[in-house]
């Protein structure tokens, strides 16, 4: 009677320092002591305080005594660590039944200086180990967790190691393709335009595409029109997205926004009528590493884009910059016609010499890979077909 809350202290016999319980509540006559060492004799007392502010106070109990035994619940030791690279690596393990989830914790060898990764729910059995140093030993362990708590839980697994290689940076040498869904003249057309880069290469900072004929139909969009959509394809993941008009500036200026599925702004470039042709900017956001994992990023206008109304070849520049100030250009054509008549078109087709790759080597349609598409009438397309 009269007590307002308790408060329990513990040690392993012989511990010159206790741990302490506060506030227990006095309603309560047990308390789960964790973080215990396992195979250790533990000593405990507890005392009963009677007001808010620990001015009246019993004395501490008699002492009881308890021994902790090993860890009752099992983890998996078998590790092992895939793909690994200068600043990641996967890491792997068994599953084991019965356990709700994981938690993973990886350092330098020797620093004792632990970074956690979780939780990691079963049946799950991999997850990537991040921000690592290249040229660089780790080692890593799992912990099995069998409750949803964090209570009923195995000791720490073996040890993992592996090596980080050192970080080769490949050249600054991006892809770029330009497509056309038709190519009479003075029609509307869909616009793809195509950009992608191999891991490692530095990041792209800003990039610019012009034209020297053709136009976009900025007069017909309105702010919030959808005028296309995109698609972002990495290692990891593979991003659709719409493309909608946002601040429409006359007949020759437009800022285009890119929403992910959910309707979130994930980013925006510019269109502009200039020169005689078209000019397409973007910037992209520094993330810091100043280096790509590889993508292929796809943007494609629906009918905005208006051919020129002259036939011959069009031509498609790009000046891209990379976020170390590495610059890349390229030039890209798309052979226009204009036809009077069905005849005159039939008379003018064009058929397939042969494929060839960027050595010019003729070689068999592949995938994933630049070629180079040459025909009778002269034209050369540059190609890249994506699985």
């Amino acid at each position: 009677n009269g007590t307002n809350h308790y408060k329990i202290r513990y040690k392993i016999i012989g511990s010159a320092s206790w741990s302490y319980k506060n506030n227990i509540d006095s309603i309560l006559n047990q308390k789960l002591l964790t973080n215990l060492i396992p195979l250790s004799d533990y000593i405990w007392q507890i005392r009963s305080h009677c007001d808010t502010i620990n001015s009246n106070t019993s004395n501490w109990s008699v002492t009881d005594t308890f021994y902790t035994n090993t860890n009752l619940y099992p983890t998996t030791n078998t590790l092992t660590t895939t793909n690994i690279n200068y600043n990641n690596a996967v890491a792997n393990w068994d599953t084991l039944s019965n356990v709700n989830r994981y938690k993973i914790r990886y350092q330098q060898i020797g620093t004792g200086s632990w970074s956690n990764l979780g939780p990691i729910y079963n049946p799950n059995s991999s997850t990537t180990i991040p921000l690592l140093q290249q040229n660089t030993t780790y080692e890593w362990q799992v912990m099995c967790y069998y409750d949803t708590t964090n209570l009923l839980a195995s000791l720490w697994s073996i040890s993992d190691t592996f090596t980080t290689p050192s970080f080769v940076a490949a050249p600054f040498n991006p892809i770029v393709i330009n497509t056309l869904s038709n190519t009479q003249c003075n029609t509307s057309s869909e616009l793809t335009l195509i950009v992608s880069q191999e891991a490692d290469e530095p990041d792209i900072g800003t990039s610019i595409i012009t034209s020297d004929g053709g136009s976009f139909d900025i007069t017909s969009i309105n702010s919030g029109d959808s005028v296309g959509f995109a698609i972002m394809t990495t290692s990891t993941q593979n991003i659709t997205a719409t493309l909608k008009a946002g601040i429409v500036a006359g007949q020759n200026y437009a800022i285009i926004n890119s929403y992910d599925s959910a309707g979130i702004l994930i980013g925006f470039f510019s269109i502009e009528n200039d020169n005689g042709g078209i000019k397409v900017s973007s910037t992209s956001p520094n993330d810091g590493n100043n280096y790509t994992s590889g993508f292929i990023s796809e943007i494609h206008f629906t009918n905005l884009f208006i051919n020129p109304n002259i036939d011959g070849p069009l031509y498609f520049y790009a000046n891209i910059n990379s976020e170390l100030n590495d610059q890349f250009n390229d030039i890209d054509t798309v052979q226009i016609w204009c036809n009077s008549s069905s005849i005159s078109e039939n008379s003018s087709e064009k058929n397939l010499i042969g494929i060839y790759d960027i050595f010019g080597r003729e070689i068999p349609e592949t995938q994933n890979k630049l070629l180079f598409f040459k025909y009778t009438d002269g034209t050369i397309e540059k190609r890249l077909l994506l699985k």
